[in-house]
């Protein structure tokens, strides 16, 4: 039986809730704690799904029979496809089309299948998209599409060159992330195509820090930022957190204070936050 709240259901409602999201791990604990407390914690557990092994596969597959469409609806807002996801593209598109208010989509693997826009299509107001142009697109990618029309982060596959042309078709896009073999041609264009862009983040592996280092001192765009690349899964849980703090925050940051001159304008490197 559930014991009576000692302060308003509405307040204590949040307290739990605000909790959880912070504290991810805490969540099983807190489901423990009263019925109308599970009632209101259990659907954190699925605001973000990462599909990245055939256990996390086989537990969401299990949710998705046990549950009605409407609780994917109303509660996933984030999903992250790993390298290692053992669905199909046609499982793949099933779950997506589940989740019409994804706020975020990462796909870290590629899908050599049928193209997955169509179902793509289906994404009501996504503002943040991790993976390939290529895959799971069908070739050439048309970034005008509607479906790009309200992503504000774009972060693209490691070792692909996106078409700078089409990037400034992208309306809403804000922040970019280029990764690692980009040329100064190419972080020029971005900067002088794209008027709306706020953050130009190159994320580089660490053996490849000599050469963004060079690349990047010939780009006196102050929106222009570099950074080590850390461990991608953990990066996108702590940006999946209330006030999380990944790679875009810390650019925003130090754009900041470059337009205040408290640091160079000159200044590229964005020291790590892990």
């Amino acid at each position: 039986m559930d014991a009576d709240p000692a302060l308003p259901l509405d307040l204590e409602r949040e307290i739990f809730e605000t909790t959880a999201l912070l504290h991810i791990s805490a969540i099983p604990a807190l489901l423990r704690v009263s019925r109308r407390v599970f009632a209101w914690i259990e659907p954190l557990l699925y605001r973000a799904l990462r599909i990245d092994s055939p256990t996390t596969a086989k537990a969401i597959e299990r949710v998705m029979h046990e549950r009605p469409p409407i609780f994917f609806s109303d509660n996933v807002r984030h999903l992250y496809f790993g390298q290692r996801c053992p669905w199909t593209c046609q499982k793949v598109s099933t779950l997506v089309q589940l989740c019409p208010h994804l706020v975020s989509l990462f796909f870290e693997g590629t899908w050599p299948e049928s193209a997955l826009l169509p179902v793509l299509d289906g994404i009501l107001h996504l503002r943040s998209w991790r993976g390939s142009l290529g895959s799971p697109f069908s070739a050439p990618i048309d970034l005008s599409h509607p479906f790009f029309s309200t992503i504000t982060h774009l972060d693209v596959t490691p070792d692909e060159t996106p078409p700078v042309l089409s990037l400034s078709k992208m309306p809403a896009l804000t922040h970019l992330c280029l990764h690692n073999t980009v040329t100064v041609d190419l972080l020029s264009g971005v900067l002088e195509q794209c008027s709306r862009l706020r953050i130009l983040l190159l994320l580089c592996h660490p053996a490849f820090a000599e050469f963004a280092d060079t690349i990047s001192s010939e780009i006196t765009d102050m929106r222009c930022v570099v950074v080590v690349r850390g461990n991608l899964i953990r990066d996108w849980n702590c940006w999946l957190a209330p006030h999380g703090h990944d790679f875009w925050p810390g650019a925003e940051a130090f754009v900041a204070r470059k337009r205040r001159g408290e640091i160079p304008v000159s200044a590229r490197w964005l020291e790590p936050w892990w």
